[in-house]
């Protein structure tokens, strides 16, 4: 604890409100300690006092605060009887602005160029560094700033049961932030007392391994503090006496280690703090049957670190992320354990846990193509990975090299394979820490699904040759085909050759000028025993627009001249250009006023003057017809008495030859 040496007698003091905002600013810029103010011989007053003010931060720009200045109130809240720690809180859970109120202790202007509550941080050092100032025992104190930000700065104290001596020499050292009884207060500031480094970011202990600047690791002990600590450090710069400094407001501070095998989960599920505005990452259950059943952890506790990292005011589900990428097979926790009846967990205790399931089955409906590998890691497994995008798959995790003669060169495994899964651990979703971090700790036998991708190369000469097929395809579709043999192609018109040898066409079509059909010569019905029939390419609906090289201009022609065309014998061969539409052209509507009057043998009966030869008649009387036989058809018409009604299919085609002018 700092006492604040304060004069007897003191003309008064001021109580004033200041408001900090540090939008824009890596904190607040106050450094605070708990003291007390000894007002006269027989009278002090405790609380929290500004130890230091950081150079042009929002306290230092508001020109209201100066060292030594007390807290009372914070945001509303009374902080006069409140720990260092409790106020630190406070600050860091206000966000960007606090509410201060201050109590200046009034003091005459040479008081205040030689007192260490000076304005600004700088004259509190500046005051320091001075030869021959009258002082009694320092003593020091924690400092804290919002965030990341500590401050450097001293107040001018008076130590318990020390002798008073008469002068301070000149000095310039840093110290160690560090709460101190105030029994345990040294005629001079040990050199470690007051620690001004950034502990933000992340460094390497002496052992190699990588931790937080903020972890239990890496606090510093001062003087006495080391003399104490018989413990030896380990890889992570771990003692007891380090954690408990580092986490001095916590209860029930514990070192847990664990050995975590490479292909058995940790068994544990976290939660987090139940008022949202507050992060930790607590235990809400322990599989009996997982890594940390056989260790003194349970549900309740707070883990504040793991391996150096630290995890206390982080969400706790960045805490699964966390673990799975720490190195190796140690596992080295420091937790908190809570009462009971503590309030903190969002969730109640977890007793069941889900039997373990093998995550890496989706991935085979996935992609199919992939397929698991097995490698033996003898030190090392022989693979570099990289993290990339690949055209066909997208972003991921790619095998970039192979170490020749590895254990992995000889299972198979290849350079541009996608890397699923290692172990049960999926990667796909996986950035290049996390996938190079299960690489390191995986031991034994590991199992790795894979997936061969082509290469950007032959993909883009498999899409030159696709593009080079399709080319020389419509290439082909244009050259012009024999007739003999040509294929009927939709929407286009086809020559083709029909050998006839004498032989009757066998076919009806639809057309005239004096026919229903104006637009075309188009084929509704073909003879099983003829011609057309036996060269088995043309189809009913088939437009003819000419024969012989001689268009079909039916506008022009009657329908007998049409139907000649088709009923003349031909020597050997006859040539029709031919066009099949897709879909057809048709029109169908419904005749009802045709009657029958008779049915008589070999005649045929009275027709309205709406149908017309060609005509297909698709129902009859509501009936289909389609895929019945010539008989039932008769028998149905034959039948028939009275009106009757009739569904009549008629080609409507698009006209493709035009008359000469």
């Amino acid at each position: 604890m700092v006492q604040f040496l304060g004069k007897a007698g003191a003309a008064g003091e001021l109580i004033h409100m200041v408001t900090l905002d540090k939008t824009g600013k890596k904190s607040f810029g106050i450094c605070i300690v708990r003291g007390e103010v000894k007002d006269s011989p027989n009278t002090k007053t405790t609380g929290i006092f500004i130890k230091g003010i950081v150079p042009d931060s929002p306290a230092h720009l508001c020109g209201r605060l100066k060292v030594g200045d007390r807290i009372l109130s914070l945001n509303g809240k009374d902080v006069r009887h409140s720990t260092e720690q409790a106020v630190i809180d406070l600050i860091k859970d206000a966000d960007f602005k606090i509410d201060l109120e201050i109590q200046t202790f009034d003091k005459s202007e040479e008081q205040a160029k030689t007192d260490p509550r000076s304005n600004g941080y700088m004259q509190a050092k500046n005051k320091f560094n001075q030869d021959q100032v009258p002082v009694n025992t320092m003593g020091m104190g924690q400092s804290m700033g919002q965030g990341q930000g500590q401050g450097q700065g001293q107040g001018q104290g008076q130590g318990m049961g020390m002798n008073r001596q008469p002068t301070m020499q000149k000095r310039n050292q840093t110290f160690t932030a560090s709460m101190r009884n105030k029994h345990a207060a040294s005629n001079y500031a040990d050199e470690d007392d007051e620690d001004t480094r950034d502990m933000t970011g992340r460094i390497r202990t002496e052992a190699g391994y990588e931790i937080d600047r903020a972890s239990a690791g890496n606090c510093k002990l001062n003087k006495q503090e080391k003399e104490r600590d018989k413990e030896q450090e380990d890889e992570f710069g771990y003692t007891m006496a380090k954690i408990n400094k580092r986490y001095n407001m916590m209860k029930d501070l514990r070192r847990i280690e664990v050995q975590r095998p490479a292909s058995k989960p940790l068994g544990i599920a976290l939660a987090g703090h139940k008022d949202r505005q507050k992060m930790a990452c607590f235990v809400a259950g322990v599989d009996t049957n997982g890594t940390f059943a056989s260790v003194d952890f349970k549900a309740g506790d707070e883990i504040v670190e793991v391996n150096g990292n630290v995890l206390k005011n982080r969400c706790h589900l960045n805490a699964s992320a966390i673990f799975k990428n720490v190195e190796g097979e140690k596992l080295v926790l420091i937790t908190s354990r809570r009462k009971p009846n503590d309030e903190g967990m969002c969730v109640k205790p977890i007793k069941k846990f889900p039997t373990s399931s093998d995550e890496t089955k989706f991935i085979f409906d996935q992609y199919p193509k992939a397929r698991s590998v097995q490698v033996r890691k003898e030190g090392f497994l022989g693979i570099m990975v990289i993290y990339g995008k690949h055209v066909e798959v997208g972003n991921g995790i790619f095998i970039s090299d192979l170490r020749e003669g590895s254990n992995a060169e000889a299972a198979g495994v290849k350079v541009g394979d996608m890397l699923l899964s290692i172990n049960q651990d999926v990667t796909l979703e996986s950035n290049y820490d996390e996938a190079t971090g299960l690489i390191k700790r995986a031991e034994g036998v590991v199992t790795m699904i894979l997936l061969t991708l082509k290469s950007e190369d032959s993909i883009r000469a498999e899409k030159e040759a696709e593009d080079k097929k399709k080319e020389e395809a419509k290439k082909e579709a244009e050259k012009p085909q024999e007739p003999a043999t040509a294929e009927i192609k939709p929407n286009k018109k086809i020559l083709i050759e029909v050998k006839v040898e004498k032989k009757p066409l066998g076919v009806i079509v639809a057309g005239g000028k004096n026919n229903h059909v104006k637009t075309g010569c188009v084929i509704t019905h073909i003879y099983p025993e003829g011609a057309l029939a036996a060269d088995n390419r043309l189809k009913i609906f088939d437009h003819i627009t000419d024969v012989n090289g001689k268009p079909v201009h039916v506008a022009n022609m009657t329908t007998l001249k049409v139907h000649q065309l088709f009923h003349v014998t031909y020597e050997r061969t006859v040539n029709f250009t031919v066009f099949r539409a897709d879909p057809p052209e048709l029109d169908k509507f419904n005749d009802m006023s045709g009657t029958i009057r008779d049915i008589v043998q070999g005649q045929c009966p009275e027709i309205d003057s709406k149908l017309q030869r060609g005509d297909i008649i698709t129902k009859f009387n509501g009936d289909a017809l389609e895929g019945l036989t010539f008989q039932v058809c008769y028998a149905l018409f034959k039948g028939a008495n009275g009106k009757i009604s009739m569904e009549v299919t008629r080609p409507k085609p698009t006209l493709r030859t035009e008359a000469p002018k």
